[in-house]
C-alpha cells in the first residue's frame, strides 16, 4: 500500500502527533447521518475512511466509539518503498459530523517503538480481532472503562482475568522474549496484568470504547530507560518495572566488564503510549502495546 503525495493526504513526519481544528469546516459528505449533532457507528466509520481514502488501500483495525464520537485505527503504509512498510496509527474525534481532533504516529522501525516492530504481522495479527466470536458476551461500557481507568492507575481495585489464548503484540509483532543471555523462549508471549506495571496519573483515559468489538484506547505517558539488550537489540524498560530494570543493570555489569560485546550506556528516555485492549466474555482477549519513544522528560501536546 501506498500513502499519495502529501498535497493529497497530510505532510506526515517521524513521530507526527496532530490535532485539527475543524471549527466551521465542511462536513464530510460520504458520512451517513443520524442528526446533525449525533454520529452513529456508521457515520464515525465514514469519516475515518474519509481520511483514509488518499491511500491506495488499507485495510484497518478499526475502533468506534459512536457514543462519544472518537475512533481509532492502525494499518501498514508503504512511503515509497515496496520493501519497506511502515505502521501508521492514530485516533479521531468527532463533533457535529466534522473531525475535531486527529493523532497521528507514524512508526518506521523497531528503534521507534523501543524493543519491537513487525509491520508485515500488523494486519494478519490484528485481522482476527476484528472478527471475534459471534456467540461471545459483549461487556458494558461502564466495565471497559473500569479497565481503562486501571491499567495505568497507580492502585485498582479492579481485578482483570486473562484469556487463555490472549493476544499479546507490539507494533504488530508477536511477542517473543529472547532473553539478554539469548537463552529465552522463541514461543510468542501471552498476556498478563502485573501488579508493578506502568502507570501515568494524568493518563488519558476511555479514549475509545467500543462497545461493538470490545475495545479499549488509553494513553499513558511513560519513563524509562532503553538498555542494551541480546545482540543488537535494545529495549525500553519503564522506571516503575524496577525489577526488570536492575535484572538489566546486573547484565550490562556483566558485558561491560568482558568487554568482548560494544554495547550502549543505557539512557532515560520517554515512551508515549497509545494502549488497546480488547475485552469480552468478561476477559481481556487482546493486548496491543504502541509506543512513539520520546527523550527524557517529555510530555503529550494532548495533555
Amino acid at each position: 500500500m501506498r500513502i499519495s503525495p502529501p498535497s493529497d493526504f497530510l505532510n506526515l513526519s517521524v513521530g507526527l502527533v496532530m490535532a485539527m481544528f475543524a471549527v466551521g469546516g465542511a462536513a464530510l459528505p460520504h458520512a451517513a447521518r443520524a442528526t446533525m449533532s449525533s454520529c452513529s457507528r456508521a457515520c464515525m466509520t465514514a469519516i475515518i475512511t474519509d481520511v483514509l481514502d488518499s491511500m491506495v488501500a488499507h485495510d484497518p483495525l478499526l475502533a468506534i466509539d459512536a457514543a462519544q464520537g472518537t475512533g481509532y485505527f492502525a494499518l501498514d503504509v508503504n512511503e515509497g518503498n515496496d520493501d519497506v512498510q511502515t505502521i501508521l496509527r492514530g485516533r479521531i474525534a468527532v463533533v457535529d459530523q466534522k473531525i475535531t481532533e486527529l493523532e497521528l504516529f507514524l512508526n518506521r522501525n523497531r528503534g521507534d517503538h523501543g524493543f519491537s516492530f513487525n509491520a508485515t504481522q500488523l494486519v494478519p495479527n490484528y485481522r482476527t480481532l476484528m472478527m471475534p466470536p459471534a456467540n461471545r458476551t459483549k461487556n458494558s461500557r461502564k466495565t471497559l472503562e473500569t479497565v481503562s481507568e486501571a491499567l495505568f492507575a497507580t492502585s485498582s481495585e479492579t481485578v482483570v482475568t486473562v484469556d487463555d489464548n490472549c493476544q499479546f503484540t507490539e507494533l504488530g509483532w508477536k511477542v517473543v522474549d529472547t532473553g539478554v543471555y539469548g537463552n529465552g523462549t522463541t514461543d510468542p508471549l501471552g498476556c498478563n496484568w502485573p501488579d508493578s506495571h506502568p502507570t501515568d496519573d494524568n493518563a488519558r483515559v476511555n479514549l475509545v470504547i467500543d462497545e461493538e468489538l470490545g475495545f479499549i484506547v488509553t494513553s499513558g505517558i511513560i519513563p524509562g530507560k532503553v538498555y542494551p539488550y541480546n545482540g543488537n537489540v535494545s529495549a525500553f524498560i519503564p522506571n516503575r518495572m524496577t525489577d526488570a530494570q536492575a535484572a538489566q543493570d546486573v547484565w550490562f555489569a556483566e558485558m561491560k566488564a568482558k568487554a568482548t560485546l560494544p554495547v550502549l550506556s543505557p539512557m532515560n528516555a520517554t515512551g508515549d503510549t497509545l494502549e488497546v485492549l480488547q475485552y469480552y466474555n468478561g476477559k481481556l482477549q487482546a493486548m496491543q502495546i504502541n509506543v512513539f519513544m520520546n527523550g527524557p522528560s517529555m510530555t503529550s501536546a494532548w495533555l
